[in-house]
């Protein structure tokens, strides 16, 4: 009896010693065509009974040639070639980072096919920065297999850059398709500016006002957004 009640309290240490202090929900696997950006957003939770400073590292498992991935995380936005952790977020007992809350800190991945036919996989680790060994991973799946709008994306390829980017008070976008319009949205998807783009050519764009950070030029066409560019405001 002595012998199970001691190897029933080592079970017991080894859970312990291996329980990790973030839980992480959310949807992990996305399907999508070749010319829309995809979305997701994951749910940071410290279950411990301690406050944790947390971090993100991302990392591109298998990702098609031409195909993107970054995210947000801790307020800041990071491209598809940054390989470095996220910035830190302090997470008290109990405390999550929901994007659905509107959270500053929340997490959100975003994917572009770009054209490239495959399935995508991100992974996305939180850690405890005091603890790296206390981690959380989840592995994020996008299925961009569809043929639709492959015609659509030749068009889009053609679409520029902002410029300059950074911008400070002005930058530019060129359009070369006949009719859509350019939403100018923050990290948590507010809306900024709207611009209607009625012709091809290039549009002047007024950031007057427009606090320095980082922004998304989202393109809309027949009510569908096509693409997302990168704008950073200085």
């Amino acid at each position: 009896m002595r012998k199970i009640t001691l190897f029933i309290l080592v079970l017991g240490q080894i859970s312990l010693a291996v329980a990790q202090s973030l839980t992480v929900t959310g949807g992990t696997s996305f399907t999508g065509d070749l010319v829309t950006q995809i979305s997701n957003h994951l749910d940071i939770k410290n279950t411990s009974a301690n406050t944790i400073t947390v971090e993100c590292q991302k990392t591109n498992l298998n990702v098609p040639l031409g195909g993107e991935s970054f995210y947000c995380f801790a307020g800041n936005c990071y491209s598809a070639s940054s390989t470095s952790p996220s910035s830190s977020a302090v997470l008290a007992p109990g405390q999550q980072f929901s994007f659905a809350n509107s959270d500053a800190d929340a997490h959100s991945g975003y994917y572009d096919a770009y054209g490239a036919s495959g399935i995508a996989e991100v992974q996305y680790c939180f850690y405890d920065v005091n603890d790296p060994t206390d981690q959380t991973c989840v592995i994020i799946t996008y299925d961009c297999t569809a043929t639709t709008g492959i015609n659509d994306f030749t068009e889009l390829t053609k679409m520029s850059e902002f410029y300059p980017n950074p911008a400070n008070g002005l930058t530019h976008f060129t359009f070369n398709g006949t009719k859509a319009q350019l939403n100018i949205i923050d990290i948590l998807g507010n809306e900024i500016k709207v611009i209607q783009l009625e012709e091809p050519g290039v549009k002047k764009i007024d950031l007057t006002g427009v606090s320095k950070g980082i922004y998304f030029g989202k393109l809309v066409i027949n009510n569908k957004a096509t693409t997302i560019k990168k704008l950073i405001v200085k």
